[in-house]
């Protein structure tokens, strides 16, 4: 008896294992597919919203694997690519709010700081995300850390405004010779 159970447990486990790696599969195709369109300038509205179907349904069954975490982070960067901001940053949040942990988490942060500034203009929310990402994960890669922080300090600048802040620093740092 204790054979036969072991054996069907056995059992259950390859199938549902099988039915992971065809999912995975599956969506990682789905994912290349929309990102080929994008490429090429087409929004495949019925393609995206299969992606999302599949995405979603792998992280309601497999919310522990690390490729949930991953999946919703490529799909909020299909929902910025096709401009749909606000299904980008919810998405984006919920890979932060769920896998807080995972290597896709500090560029979700990231991501949500960048749109809210650059894109909503929403200097707030930015700053906000921006903050967030400096105490929680800038320890991980301190190219971004230095790119957060001068993202904050140029929050609400034209392009003009710093790039003549740049010149001033610079003709400063060139009057002051040691002699």
């Amino acid at each position: 008896m204790r054979t036969f159970l072991f054996l069907l447990v056995l059992s259950l486990f390859i199938s549902c294992e099988r039915a992971r790696e065809k999912e995975v599969v599956q969506i990682n195709a789905s994912i290349d597919s929309v990102n080929k369109y994008l490429e090429n300038g087409t929004i495949d509205s019925a393609r995206t919203q299969k992606t999302e179907e599949s995405i979603n349904r792998f992280v309601q069954f497999y919310s522990k694997d690390s490729l949930a975490s991953k999946y919703l982070f490529q799909l909020a960067v299909i929902y910025e690519k096709q401009r749909s901001f606000a299904k980008s940053l919810t998405t984006l949040e919920q890979v932060y709010q769920k896998y807080p942990s995972s290597k896709e988490a500090p560029n979700a942060v990231f991501l949500q700081g960048f749109l809210y500034a650059n894109v909503l203009n929403n200097l707030n929310k930015a700053k906000e995300k921006y903050q967030l990402y400096l105490s929680k994960y800038s320890n991980i890669n301190p190219k971004v850390t230095r790119d957060v922080q001068l993202e904050i300090q140029n929050l609400g600048k034209t392009p003009d405004e710093i790039l003549k802040e740049i010149q001033e620093k610079s003709k400063q740092d060139s009057t002051v010779r040691p002699v």
